[in-house]
Formats: C-alpha cells, sequence, structure tokens
C-alpha cells in the first residue's frame, strides 16, 4: 500500500516548479492588460536620398593670377676703382588693382652666341600696396665682362599674385591693408666734399606714418632708364646711405648720400629720381 501511494506521488510537480509556472502566468496576464507605451517613446525618422558629398574651396584668404605691369626698366654698366664690372638694374612697376599685389622674381637674361636666353641673376621685387608704383634698383655683383648692359633682358620667371581687399576683411587686429607707398619728389643734387658723390635732397609724402625703402634710379640725358641702387644695399653700406627709413606722416624733407663710384657716366644728375618699395 505505502509502495503504491509512492508511485503515485512521484509524476506530481513538486513545489518550486508549480511556483514558477504560476508566476510565469501572472506576469503574461499583466503584459496583455497593460501594454507599454512604444508609440509614445519611438520617434518617426523620414528617410532622405543620400547623394555625393559636397565641398568647398572658400578660404579666409584668397589670391588672382595676374600679369605684372612693368612700366620700363634700364640697365648700365660701370667700373669700380679696382676694376671689377657691376650691372645697374632698375624696373618700375604699378599696381592698378584695388588689392595687394605680390610679383613674382624678374630674371635678368643675356642671349647667347646660339641664340638661348640665359638667366644671369633674379630680382625680387616685394609687395606693392593697391593702386601703387614701385621702383626698384638692384646690383648686381656677378662678373659679367663679356655682357654688355644693352644685350640684358628682364622677364618675369613666377606669376604675379593679386590678394583683393575683402581677403583682409578678418577678425584679426595684426592683419590689415597695407598702407600706401609715400610720394617722393627730387629736390636738387649738391657735391658732397668727402667722399666723393652727391647728396640727394627729395621731398616725401604720406598719409600717415610708414616704412619705406629708397631706390635712386638714373635716366640719361634723353630721360631712357639707365639703371639704379639698390634699396637694401645689397652691395655693402657704400651704395646708399639711409636707404631704409620711417616716413613721417604729411611732408617731410629726406636726402640719401650716393658716392660718385656708383652713378652710370651717362647719367644727368639733373633726372635723378627716388622710388620708393617695400620689400
Amino acid at each position: 500500500m505505502t509502495t503504491r501511494a509512492h508511485l503515485r506521488a512521484e509524476p506530481l510537480p513538486r513545489l518550486p516548479f508549480v511556483i514558477a509556472v504560476v508566476v510565469s502566468a501572472v506576469a503574461l496576464v499583466v503584459a496583455i492588460e497593460h501594454p507599454p507605451g512604444t508609440d509614445e517613446q519611438v520617434a518617426t525618422v523620414e528617410e532622405l536620398p543620400s547623394g555625393p558629398p559636397t565641398y568647398s574651396d572658400d578660404a579666409a584668404f584668397f589670391e588672382e593670377v595676374v600679369e605684372l605691369d612693368i612700366v620700363e626698366h634700364g640697365f648700365s654698366k660701370i667700373t669700380d676703382a679696382e676694376g671689377e664690372e657691376w650691372i645697374l638694374a632698375a624696373v618700375v612697376v604699378r599696381n592698378p588693382h584695388d588689392g595687394e599685389l605680390l610679383p613674382g622674381g624678374l630674371s635678368i637674361q643675356a642671349e647667347t652666341e646660339r641664340g638661348y636666353l640665359v638667366n644671369l641673376d633674379t630680382m625680387y621685387l616685394g609687395s606693392i600696396p593697391p593702386r601703387s608704383t614701385a621702383a626698384i634698383g638692384y646690383v648686381m655683383d656677378l662678373n659679367l665682362d663679356e655682357v654688355e648692359a644693352e644685350e640684358l633682358v628682364l622677364e618675369p620667371t613666377e606669376p604675379a599674385m593679386l590678394y583683393p581687399e575683402d581677403a583682409w576683411e578678418v577678425d584679426v587686429e595684426s592683419l590689415t591693408i597695407p598702407d600706401p607707398l609715400p610720394h617722393f619728389e627730387l629736390v636738387e643734387t649738391e657735391p658732397l666734399a668727402s667722399p666723393d658723390g652727391y647728396r640727394v635732397h627729395f621731398r616725401a609724402e604720406t598719409e600717415a606714418v610708414t616704412e619705406a625703402q629708397i631706390s635712386v634710379l638714373f635716366r640719361d640725358g634723353e630721360g631712357r632708364l639707365i639703371g639704379g641702387l639698390p634699396a637694401n644695399g645689397d652691395v655693402g653700406t657704400d651704395v646708399v646711405a639711409g636707404a631704409y627709413r620711417t616716413m613721417p606722416a604729411g611732408e617731410s624733407m629726406q636726402y640719401v648720400d650716393v658716392l660718385a663710384k656708383w652713378i652710370p657716366e651717362r647719367a644727368d644728375l639733373d633726372r635723378i629720381e627716388i622710388g620708393p618699395s617695400r620689400y
């Protein structure tokens, strides 16, 4: 009898299993009666058609390639006391644009016996403010015994880059539109007692205090440009005394001393010009 009762009770579920079944049934009823608010928590996303990525080449600064306006240029050869020959070069360039102009290099070339042009030296002009004209003198310190000044050719080696006026409209205090170059006018030349040379007096006029470098340009009796002296004294301090200076606002009287050994024989002293530039 005891054995049969045990056999009947063995297939019946144990208590923990019964409890688990009851809990699962209650959870199922709650889920059916109270569904979660999924409609309120899920946002509707509109699918947009995809396209190729877009890029912009706009920048804070932009530049434009322009042709350099060379007004005139000239060369001459001089021989110093030691018998060494030098070539004096001068160029007048104009910036007719409203933006700052950065010219490239200017190649000084000579033609070979076979008719090929070869580069002898390169001039670098520096920046030219808007609506300004710059005059630059340059001395070639190469041994050019077999080259005549009349045979030299001046050609741009790099494009001139123009930076429009609105390229400077940025929120940076240190970046401003460049000051215009001062205007120079020859007043007179007077001989120096020592050393041998001339003091060239000129009138400078500027809208505001500005810095400039001074070039001395020579012309012959017919007014042709025949070279000049460098504004930065490339060949030593005895070329031009006081070539770089700050000009006061308004009108002021200035002068530079030019040694006689750097003046070409064909130069007309009454036609000497003083040109501003800025490196």
